[in-house]
């Protein structure tokens, strides 16, 4: 018998040894994590969780896949309320697993239930970068991102901000906060204005003196003629009123031009909004006419502006518009009110006697059973059910009840000023 006819059977043989030993070895794996699964499993029913905890370890020695098995250690410890060792746990799995949805929703109702809403958000976020056409998650993310703390105040009204401060009234005098709801200029004056821009400075009544202030609250410009209102810088020019007609100093109080009208809005975007007689026209910021006095009607905001944004709005033919900043008009559908954008995101319009939102292209993004609403800003926007008013997202979504008897707009910070009995900030979480 040669060699080779020898070794053929030998080797055959050692193979079917190998195979039976490994065959045999996960033979027996099998068996004992099917067996410490079902005594963890038994141990669960019986609420000995501790116990089970041990047995669900031990399955993990004897298979692959160990996700379920992980998740189940999970329960076990929120179970035992060894909260250190449920988030650590959940940590691994969502490092681990890639953020397995089943354990980020475990982890989102823990830290639901902890009143730990900005843990949540951030949860909700990290999974929805991977998974960003989850519904449910979507619309959750909106929800927590509702979530507000209140920023105490202690005044007695706030307006919207402009340019990253508040006017706010304390004792019948008015002063300025910053965008966080701390104080910048105490409520001294009669009358005050937010920080404009180019120069930064503020308009302030004083006891019948008109004047600006700087960011330290000295004065700093004054004219050398008699005005009866001063304006918001914007582009180095701010408007005023004198005997009763509107038009424009630079940024020395100087008289920027002779022409006069009955209004004069404040510049944005090099164009401000001008009024002779009943008709509107838009100007430029070296008193060109941008169009004629065709419009009816010029959305502007609280402090006069109307191209913040880099569009306007203006009624023509007896519907509201919105235009670029060279006149044309954009989108085709009129609207009959509208609000001036306070953002990049939609403003608030009204459309046979419902209100929507719509986009600066012109296009309707939503519309709504609400009796009022405000522009969107932040994501959120305020609305207004008949009694009382609240916030939606862009999905519609209320993420904010109908609790205030006002609601301002959310600033970039996160912040809205509201009124609730008595004026408040509100935070969003973070």
């Amino acid at each position: 018998m040669t060699m080779k006819k020898i070794l053929v059977p030998i080797i055959i043989l050692l193979l079917i040894c190998g195979w039976g030993n490994i065959i045999g070895r996960n033979a027996g794996e099998i068996k004992s994590y099917k067996e410490h699964m079902a005594n963890a499993k038994a141990l669960d029913e019986k609420e000995i969780y501790v116990d089970a905890l041990e047995q669900y370890k031990k399955a993990l020695e004897f298979t692959k896949d160990k996700f379920p098995i992980e998740e189940a250690i999970l329960d076990d410890y929120l179970n035992l309320k060894k909260y250190q060792d449920f988030e650590k746990q959940g940590s691994m799995i969502l490092e681990n697993y890639n953020y397995p949805r089943s354990t980020v929703k475990k982890m989102v109702d823990y830290y639901m239930d902890r009143k730990q809403s900005a843990n949540a958000l951030k949860l909700v976020n990290a999974y929805l970068e991977k998974n960003k056409d989850d519904e449910e998650l979507v619309e959750l993310q909106g929800k927590l991102r509702g979530i507000y703390t209140d920023v105490y105040f202690s005044g007695d009204s706030i307006n919207e901000e402009y340019n990253g401060f508040y006017v706010f009234t304390d004792d019948e005098k008015e002063g300025l906060l910053k965008s966080d709801g701390t104080e910048k200029i105490k409520a001294i004056y009669d009358e005050i204005y937010p920080y404009g821009k180019e120069p930064n400075y503020a308009a302030v009544s004083d006891e019948g003196q008109l004047y600006y202030i700087d960011k330290n609250g000295y004065k700093k410009l004054m004219t050398d003629f008699e005005v009866e209102a001063l304006g918001v810088f914007g582009n180095k020019l701010a408007p005023y009123v004198s005997e009763g007609k509107y038009s424009y100093i630079d940024e020395n109080a100087d008289k920027a031009t002779e022409t006069i009208y009955d209004f004069a809005g404040s510049f944005a975007n090099k164009r401000a909004a001008i009024k002779q007689g009943d008709k509107w026209a838009i100007i430029k910021s070296d008193f060109s006419q941008v169009t004629d006095f065709i419009y009816d009607d010029v959305i502007l905001d609280d402090l006069g502006f109307s191209t913040s944004q880099n569009v306007y709005i203006a009624k023509l033919n007896g519907k509201y518009h919105i235009f670029d900043l060279d006149g044309n008009m954009k989108g085709s559908e009129g609207f009959d009110e509208a609000k001036a954008f306070m953002s990049d995101d939609a403003t608030a319009v009204k459309i046979d006697g419902k209100w929507g939102f719509v986009n600066r292209s012109g296009d309707i993004e939503m519309m709504t059973e609400y009796k009022d609403a405000k522009p969107f800003s932040n994501g959120f926007a305020a609305v207004y059910d008949g009694k009382m008013w609240g916030y939606i997202n862009k999905n519609s979504t209320v993420v904010i009840d109908f609790e205030f008897n006002e609601a301002g707009s959310f600033n970039s910070s996160g912040i809205a000023a509201v009124r609730k009995g008595a004026w408040k900030f509100i935070k969003l979480v973070e």
